[in-house]
Parts: structure tokens; C-alpha cells; sequence
């Protein structure tokens, strides 16, 4: 039975012509210029309580969740349309007249514009402030001199297996505030979502196309995930993901603060890959990942066409290796490479990219991503 993860983000494209509870409260300073910005992050204190009801739950908390709705241009043959898009978000921040939003980067990778509205039917203009694929985690801000709610935010490593669950979301990009509510199945499951690996929540709460970055909460009204995936198959029901709080709260408070994950690392290489067919490594045919470009001399040990058969020893065959490898890494480590360089070679007829027989080995030292 073939399975697919399917990330919760809706998406339509126009077809026309473009003319034109109770919490305490953590304070840290985020450096603007010449002045420093506070910004107040919700955390869950020691006395929060258990509602009796998902009613009780949902008037708590509902008002933290938004809808978002994104507007992109796409050129095609010549054309540009507007592709419109909707997820959900959670207000987790606020300082200085401006709230903070997360949801996930797949619902505002690439947009031009960005509107947020709340359950009231408040509308806003969104800013994205920062974003990062490999935790499909973005912090979107708006700025208002309304008192909007901020939700509290729980300890997802306090879950138990079995307790129940509330999500809040904007399925179909139509039906905002929706509230759906299940259990947690699992935790800790280790899912491949296009080219990333995430460790994420598993629940059986209903969750659709337009939920992406809406909240999954406890019976305390604590945050404890941020919806984002979910598997689908005609046999299937009742599978669906969220990333963890924990994990969310560190990128998003990292996101605000330097506007990229503290420690995420990069080789300041471009990659792709690609299909090798001659008798290199001893096969006939195998999946490669190939240096596609060099963006600055930090990556100077790397070379184009250069192809990445090892790094600290895992061999690599596939973009979610390479991926899963730099997971591995922090910025600032010594990391082993093992390539086999490459060249161009073209004929009257074809060209293409011819390898070395033999490896070639060098150490690099990681760099941090988005720096």
C-alpha cells in the first residue's frame, strides 16, 4: 500500500492576467538598530489548570489562532497570474505595538504579500520576519495598536500517548476558527517530508488542506504543536503531524532574534541530483547529489560538478541525505568530504558531466546557515 505525506497548505491559482489561561511571562531583548525591542514570549506556569470541556478549551485559546492568506505572481508562457494560498498561524509574541505569528514556512515560502485575519474578523497586513525549511517553521508579524490574544505555550515533552487533543484551523483556506478534536497517537516519529526528515507529533484529530501552521492544544489551553502534515491514502485515516513545541519555541525565539536558526549549517554550496549511468562506483546506474554552484570562497574546498559521495563517512545518494547529514552538523564543525570531481564533457551530439575513478577527500569547516 504506497502512503504520501502531504504538507497542509491550500493553495489556488487565479487564472487572469496580472495588471499591476493563566501564564507567566519571559521578556528578551531583540537588537533594532540603535534601540532594543522587548519582546514577550508566553510560557505555561506552574499553576495552569485541566478544563473540564473542549468548550472551555476552545474560548481560551481560539482567539490566538488566524487565518493567513498569501498572494504570489507566477509567470507562465509568458503570463503572470496570482497564485493565492491559505494556511493558519498562532499568535505566540508581542512587544512594541507588534505581534509575532508562526506557522509554517511552506505556507509563505515565496509570496508577495501576506494578510492575516483574526476569528473576530480583524484583518491585517503581514510582514514576514523570518523563515526556515529545514523545521518548516516561519514568524510572520503585524503591527497594531489592537489587543490581540497571545497563546501559552506548553512542554511537549510532558505529552502523554493517548490524552486528548484540540486543533484549531483554517481548513480549505474558507472555514476559519474550525475546531476538530482527537488524541495524541505518538510522539518522537521520525517523518521525510519532501527533502527534509522532522520528528514530529502523531495525532488522529481531523486535519485538512488550510491547517498548516494552526495550533494543536492541550486540555490545559497549552500550545503544544504547530500543525503542519498529515499521510493520505484511500486506506488511510487519522494520520496526521505536527511539529513539536519545543522544537518550534527554539526556532522561532532564534528566527526573531538573528533571523536564522542559531547553529544550522551550511557548506555555501548549491546542489541537485541527478542519474549517473556509467560503471563509477561500481554500478550501472545510481542517484547522485552534484555540486551546482559555489556561493562565496568560504566554500572554495568544494568545486563545481564536484559529486558528494561521503561527508563524515555517510555515503550520499539522494537530497534527503545530503540534508540529513548537515542535520548532523553544527555550524563551526570540521567536517570530512569525500567527492569524486567532476567535469564537463560535451560532444557534436550530447553533453554531460564525466567523473573521476578514484575519490578525492578534504576537510571543511561548516559554516552557519543563513549568516
Amino acid at each position: 500500500m504506497k502512503k504520501k505525506i502531504i504538507l497542509l497548505f491550500l493553495l489556488v491559482l487565479s487564472m487572469f492576467t496580472l495588471i499591476g489561561c493563566n501564564s507567566s511571562n519571559t521578556t528578551y531583548t531583540k537588537q533594532t538598530g540603535s534601540s532594543d525591542e522587548k519582546v514577550v514570549v508566553s510560557y505555561v506556569s506552574t499553576n495552569s489548570k485541566t478544563y473540564s470541556s473542549t468548550a472551555e478549551v476552545v474560548n481560551a485559546v481560539a482567539n490566538t489562532v488566524v487565518e493567513i492568506s498569501t498572494e504570489s505572481v507566477v509567470t507562465s508562457w509568458g503570463r503572470q497570474y496570482i497564485s493565492s494560498g491559505a494556511g493558519s498561524g498562532v499568535i505566540v509574541g508581542m512587544g512594541d505595538g507588534k505581534y509575532y505569528i508562526v506557522t509554517n514556512n511552506h505556507v509563505i515560502e515565496g509570496v508577495n504579500e501576506i494578510t492575516v485575519r483574526t476569528r473576530i474578523g480583524d484583518v491585517y497586513n503581514g510582514k514576514l520576519i523570518a523563515t526556515d525549511d529545514s523545521l518548516d517553521i516561519a514568524v510572520v508579524e503585524v503591527t497594531t495598536n489592537d489587543e490581540l490574544s497571545i497563546a501559552t505555550i506548553g512542554n511537549s515533552d510532558d505529552l502523554q500517548i493517548g490524552e486528548d487533543l484540540i486543533a484549531i484551523g483554517n481548513p480549505l483556506g474558507s472555514l476559519g476558527g474550525t475546531v476538530t478534536k482527537g488524541i495524541l497517537s505518538a510522539t518522537g516519529r521520525n517523518i521525510q517530508i519532501g527533502d527534509y526528515a522532522m520528528t514530529l507529533l502523531q495525532t488522529d484529530t481531523a486535519i485538512n488542506p488550510g491547517n498548516s501552521g494552526g495550533g494543536l492544544f492541550n486540555m490545559k489551553g497549552e500550545l503544544i504543536g504547530i500543525v503542519n502534515a498529515k499521510t493520505t491514502d484511500e486506506e488511510i485515516e487519522g494520520i496526521c503531524f505536527a511539529i513539536p513545541i519545543n522544537n518550534a519555541k527554539k526556532v522561532y525565539s532564534d528566527l526573531l532574534e538573528y533571523g536564522y536558526i542559531l547553529g544550522r549549517a551550511t557548506f555555501n554550496i548549491e546542489v541537485q541530483e541527478g542519474t549517473i549511468s556509467s560503471r563509477v562506483m561500481g554500478t550501472q546506474s545510481k542517484t547522485i547529489v552534484y555540486v551546482t554552484a559555489l556561493n562565496d570562497k568560504s566554500s572554495e574546498n568544494f568545486k563545481e560538478y564536484d559529486m558528494i559521495y561521503k561527508i563524515n563517512g555517510q555515503e550520499i545518494s539522494s537530497i534527503l541525505d545530503y540534508n540529513i547529514a548537515l542535520s548532523n552538523i553544527s555550524a563551526g564543525d570540521s567536517v570530512e568530504i569525500e567527492v569524486y570531481r567532476g567535469s564537463v564533457s560535451q560532444s557534436y551530439w550530447s553533453s554531460g558531466i564525466t567523473f573521476d575513478s578514484e575519490t578525492t577527500t578534504f576537510t571543511t569547516t561548516a559554516k552557519q546557515y543563513g549568516k
